[in-house]
């Protein structure tokens, strides 16, 4: 698998753009919170990161039919390349309250190319491996991400001290450029003619198709209800929800946000490690791997919940992020298994779409239900909704089961 130049290239080229992205955010923090003085302005980052990946994800299907999907992810990396240095520029010169109207453009449209890279990127792995290898690949992916991710928060939080926001952006542009150069080293075989698909499909069916795959396909469905009951649960373990519930529940000051993120990292990172390491034990018992995963994930959100002990958070939150990893890898798998080429980056923008827009929307009213009751009863409503995930997996099982040379596509 590692052999694989064009499979190395992706993973180093992902690898620097993702800790490109993890710097772009704490500079950019660091940037607005040194301005401002203001929560309200710093909030506005992640919201805006949010609205312009899901518009991205929105978008992407009407590029991919008129591109071939090695030249979109590149091209959204030149030019989220050249917006960064930019930006940088931008704030080196410009840089006052007033103009963080443009700031905020910036910001949008950078993760608006965001919205076409992520799709592009995991359909490109199947393209470049066999498909028994396809969870290894997954796993090896996921857990470098997640060790950058983990790593990456610490790590930019030291260097904005020693760099400034400024110098930060600077070094993110460096990881930028290297990225792109990367990723221009990725050689993939595309079967279908990117200029055929424009004059057969109109606008409208290129960018329904996708959602339309997921509702026609029944295991496609199914992975789906599961990913989006996961978004609806998932807001309990961000910083809006964490954060109230060590002071009010764990009693512990602001550090214990710190320790229980990076436990939940860690956790990520080692369900990616095991993936990576026993993947054809998880391969042969996908859809048991699945269901397992699932139920500790709602065992886990109930434990967190109800739990006052700091210590057992932070047992809790590692070994929730692992079951998590590792459930989420599989369904990676059973998708890109049951999806071939083009269709399969089309299924994937759609599903970004939901799950940004569907996260974005639970984390508001999971905030509501905190504040109009208390922080506990967040993590019950949670764990309903992942216990409801969970039946509908059992019932359901059938489904989850890796296809052998089948694929589905739209009549």
């Amino acid at each position: 698998m590692l052999k694989n130049k064009s499979f190395r290239a992706l993973l180093a080229g992902e690898s620097l753009a993702n800790a490109g992205d993890t710097f772009y955010i704490v500079a950019l923090i660091t940037t607005v919170f040194s301005v401002t003085d203001s929560l309200f302005y710093v909030s506005l980052v992640p919201v805006i990161n949010l609205s312009g990946g899901f518009l991205g994800g929105l978008v992407a299907p009407l590029l991919i039919d008129r591109h071939k999907l090695r030249s979109i992810l590149l091209n959204s990396q030149l030019l989220k390349t050249c917006l960064l240095l930019l930006l940088s520029l931008y704030v080196s010169l410009f840089l006052s309250i007033d103009t963080f109207v443009i700031i905020y453009l910036l910001i949008f449209c950078t993760n608006f190319l965001d919205g076409f890279a992520y799709p592009t990127s995991s359909a490109i792995i199947p393209e470049l491996i066999e498909e028994t290898y396809l969870l290894k690949a997954n796993s090896l992916m996921s857990s470098v991400y997640q060790f950058i991710n983990m790593a990456g928060w610490a790590v930019g939080g030291i260097l904005a001290v020693l760099l400034h926001s400024s110098g930060l952006l600077i070094l993110t542009f460096i990881l930028y450029v290297l990225s792109t150069f990367l990723l221009s080293f990725i050689k993939v075989e595309d079967k279908k003619d990117a200029t055929t698909s424009t004059n057969k499909e109109s606008n409208l069916h290129s960018f329904l198709e996708g959602w339309k795959l997921i509702l026609v396909d029944n295991k496609l469905r199914i992975l789906q209800i599961t990913l989006f009951l996961g978004s609806i649960a998932g807001p309990v373990w961000v910083s809006s929800i964490i954060y109230p519930f060590i002071e009010l529940r764990l009693h512990e000051g602001t550090e214990w946000w710190g320790y229980i993120n990076a436990a939940f990292f860690l956790g990520l990172f080692f369900g990616g490690l095991i993936g990576y390491k026993k993947s054809v034990l998880i391969d042969r018992n996908i859809h048991i791997v699945i269901l397992i995963c699932s139920f500790v994930g709602f065992l886990m959100t109930l434990l967190f919940g109800i739990n006052s002990s700091p210590l057992l958070a932070l047992l809790v939150s590692c070994i929730y992020g692992l079951f998590y990893e590792l459930s989420m890898i599989a369904i990676n798998t059973l998708i890109q298994g049951r999806v071939k080429e083009k269709l399969l980056a089309k299924v994937y923008a759609a599903q970004s779409s939901i799950t940004m827009a569907t996260f974005a929307v639970s984390t508001l009213i999971m905030g509501v239900i905190g504040e109009r009751y208390n922080i506990v009863a967040v993590y019950m409503v949670s764990s309903i909704v992942l216990l409801l995930s969970f039946l509908i997996l059992l019932i359901k099982k059938k489904h989850l089961v890796v296809d052998t040379n089948q694929s589905v596509d739209i009549e």
